[in-house]
């Protein structure tokens, strides 16, 4: 009985020797956002873009629960006659809920929404005075921020075509 325990503890011992080793391989993190201007971005300015390209500012236009209730009457009128009403008031006490959640957490939402904004329409006003635009990376899910001019090089130096285009793609550029 004793060598069973025996065994077992030792098991035990290395799985936890195991476990609690720091791993070896630590992987590299390309950062959110490279700039390689000379422009400086506040900490605000710095976490909306590090939200990446594909983030959606949180928007509603005023009158969209108005707009909602339009639509939803405009698709109850294409039901048949008998089934309208029922529909209707399903709608209605759906519409009734949604206006009271967004009644209740309207200031947070809208306070965000409208300094959200405002701190995009100061990166873009930084971004035009400087002539720099926000490119998406080579590598990873990280955005470049960078003086117009050196994109344009880069560009042209990358590389260079393979295959001539076809001349129908010559013409149009030429005649831009």
């Amino acid at each position: 009985m004793d060598k069973k325990y025996h065994t077992v503890k030792q098991k035990l011992n290395k799985l936890e020797h195991i476990q609690t080793r720091t791993p070896t391989h630590t992987k590299t993190f390309y950062p959110r956002v490279t700039n390689n201007t000379n422009i400086k971005f506040t900490a605000e300015e710095l976490s909306l873009l590090n939200k990446g390209l594909k983030y959606n500012l949180s928007y509603k236009n005023k009158n969209w629960i108005r707009t909602l209730a339009l639509e939803t009457e405009t698709a109850i009128t294409q039901l048949p006659t008998h089934e309208q009403d029922y529909i209707r008031i399903q709608a209605a006490h759906n519409l009734k809920q949604i206006y009271k959640q967004q009644s209740a957490k309207k200031q947070y939402n809208s306070n965000h929404a409208t300094r959200e904004h405002h701190i995009l329409n100061h990166i873009k006003e930084k971004l035009s005075f400087n002539e720099a635009i926000i490119s998406k990376a080579d590598k990873g899910n990280s955005i470049v921020i960078i003086y117009l001019k050196d994109y344009h090089s880069k560009v042209q130096t990358s590389s260079p075509l393979k295959k001539t285009p076809p001349k129908n793609f010559i013409t149009r550029s030429q005649l831009q």
